[in-house]
């Protein structure tokens, strides 16, 4: 049998890794000392396999050929793919056993994810990685979801996509983590970028804290359009939500931060169970 030994959810803003110092040092600050509390869950975790969940900013992925959802089966990545994000380019160790696996269980369960061997990594995976496992030594999947291209999953789907994800891990005979990445709530490149719905952004981690799936699945479509595309982003909180279904979700920091455009969070699931 394996185990889900870590299970996060953390934003990717590129800011975070390409201009850090841009963001008040206190904002900064609270949001990299929670990251630093899910590098030290990673760590003691001692980890065979991460699985990222997070999408793609038409990095590998066009208008031409969006999956909603695709498993990464590489061997190896490389990425990053943006020469400004001012992380060094370098090669990542896949898991393509775990991601067979990955893809078989969301098959059974109804789930028909692409399949893609040759992705690169972009800061959706390098950012989070780059803040909780910095030596990029922990084999990856990446399970990209589309947050790009309308149509997009519903969050029941992203959380049922969740379960399979689990499902396989519980299956494979390894120690891994899971992490979601993105969100909260952001537009990035529109004339809004610096409008950051924070309303949305805390009762979304209201709602994770207290544990209410069905209010997180209700989410009105609308609702998320109003917190920005970015914001469209929570699908790969709440397939983590499905991965982690039977942990507490617990805000570790939220801090707006407009100098990265972004809402940023950082939430961990304890181990226990609800």
């Amino acid at each position: 049998m394996g185990s889900l030994e870590f299970a996060a959810a953390m934003s990717h803003a590129p800011g975070i890794a390409a201009f850090t110092q841009a963001a008040p040092a206190a904002q900064r600050q609270a949001f990299l000392d929670a990251a630093a509390t899910l590098k030290t869950a990673a760590s003691g975790a001692r980890l065979d396999a991460m699985v990222v969940i997070a999408p793609d900013h038409f990095s590998n992925f066009f208008m031409g050929n969006m999956p909603a959802c695709c498993v990464s089966l590489n061997e190896r990545y490389s990425g990053p793919v943006e020469d400004w994000l001012g992380v060094p380019r370098m090669d990542v160790p896949g898991a393509p056993g775990l991601a067979d696996l990955i893809m078989r269980h969301a098959y059974g369960r109804g789930i028909e994810p692409a399949g893609a061997a040759q992705t690169e990594l972009e800061h959706s995976v390098i950012v989070p990685l780059s803040l909780v496992t910095p030596a990029f030594d922990v084999p990856v999947v990446w399970v990209m979801m589309n947050c790009q291209v309308p149509p997009l999953m519903s969050l029941p789907r992203c959380h049922e996509l969740g379960r399979a994800i689990r499902a396989a891990i519980d299956a494979s005979g390894l120690r891994v983590g899971v992490l979601g990445s993105g969100g909260l709530s952001h537009a990035p490149g529109a004339a809004e970028a610096d409008r950051l719905d924070e309303a949305f952004d805390r009762e979304f981690l209201s709602m994770l804290d207290r544990g209410d799936l069905d209010a997180i699945l209700s989410i009105p479509a609308a609702r998320l359009d109003e917190a920005g595309f970015g914001a469209w982003e929570v699908r790969l909180w709440v397939a983590a939500m499905g991965a982690a279904h039977d942990r507490h979700p617990r805000t570790l920091a939220y801090e707006p931060i407009e100098a990265w455009d972004t809402g940023c969070a950082v939430a961990i699931f304890d181990g226990a169970g609800r």
